[in-house]
């Protein structure tokens, strides 16, 4: 019998394990024109936090009972469509379940293979870095451009495009382990550790002309001190706020808002799915990187489907490195 793993009650505040069920589901008729799925692995992402709070989004709420929304690979084990097969291997918000019912194919991503960096740099992951840098950053040669949370999924991507368009790269991460991962295998030119009791000091100091261009992921004070060096005409990819995700009122700022109109900076929000109709432009572009291998792959892989409340748990912690997948073999 099939599990799945659904809301059990609202989050307040940091999310727990209670706030999840793991619960059985009975096997049912594949759906005329539709396809039976077997998931084999499930993309964890800070994104599904807010899916989970009952607040105005871009996507409606995640209800209380049912299936956590997540994007995931699956595999077609019974068919009733026309143009697929067992075997065949598809991607879509499979959610946070064992079985996946899929009564419109069409709506999903037909892929070549199952590999996890599917869900990573050649997957929703890396045309959000994609889009942030190539179209808001915009680098240019000599440029200096920050990226926080440069050691997670988008962030890792995100510092690779900024390198390979000439610019120089300054980046934020959590501790010794990530910042060494950074400078000595992603190439970045400074970073920025912002557990460091020093953090204020090294931004300043990695960025002695400022900083043209901005990918941000996290908010929060070190948002602040960036966009009190950011250069005049600078832009500011929006891509993440996730220092707030866990907070029971999101936190007001930044402080120094007003800089956005004295340096005429322009900041600009953007959200991966409204993007979607590119993604088949930006897998090509970004494959062809990764086989010349001027782009790196960088992903944690946790093994199975009862580890996916846990993972999703801890992974606010920020200890992983590159994009974080549940594996179900």
């Amino acid at each position: 019998m099939p599990h799945s793993v659904v809301l059990a009650q609202r989050p307040h505040g940091r999310i727990r394990s209670s706030d999840f069920a793991q619960v059985d589901v009975d096997r049912r008729p594949c759906p005329e024109g539709g396809v039976r799925a077997r998931t084999r692995h499930l993309s964890i992402d800070p994104a599904i936090r807010g899916w989970l709070d009952d607040r105005p989004s871009y996507l409606p709420p995640v209800g209380v009972g049912e299936v956590v929304r997540s994007l995931g690979i699956a595999v077609v084990e019974e068919s009733r469509h026309p143009g697929l097969a067992p075997g065949d291997v598809l991607r879509g918000f499979t959610g946070w379940q064992e079985e996946v019912l899929i009564e419109d194919p069409q709506r999903w991503d037909r892929l070549p293979d199952a590999s996890t960096a599917r869900l990573g740099v050649l997957g929703m992951t890396g045309l959000t870095a994609w889009v942030g840098m190539g179209d808001i950053c915009a680098p240019r040669a000599g440029e200096t451009v920050f990226v926080s949370a440069a050691a997670g999924a988008v962030g890792s991507t995100a510092v690779q495009l900024a390198r390979l368009a000439g610019a120089r790269v300054v980046a934020s991460a959590g501790g010794p382990r990530k910042c060494a991962l950074l400078t000595g295998t992603l190439g970045v030119d400074a970073v920025v550790d912002h557990r460091a009791d020093d953090w204020a000091d090294q931004l300043r100091d990695a960025t002695p002309d400022g900083v043209d261009a901005v990918f941000e992921n996290v908010g929060g004070p070190l948002m602040e001190a960036v966009l009190d060096r950011m250069n005049n005409g600078g832009r500011m990819a929006l891509c993440g706020l996730i220092a707030g995700y866990n907070d029971v009122v999101r936190p007001p700022g930044p402080r120094n808002f007003g800089l956005l109109v004295t340096k005429r900076i322009r900041a600009e929000g953007f959200i991966v799915v409204d993007h979607a109709d590119r993604a088949a432009q930006c897998e090509a572009e970004l494959g062809a990187q990764v086989e010349a291998g001027r782009l790196r792959a960088f992903e944690t892989v946790v093994e199975g489907f009862d580890n996916v409340v846990g993972t999703f748990v801890d992974s606010f912690g920020g200890d992983h490195v590159g994009k974080l997948v549940v594996s179900l073999g």
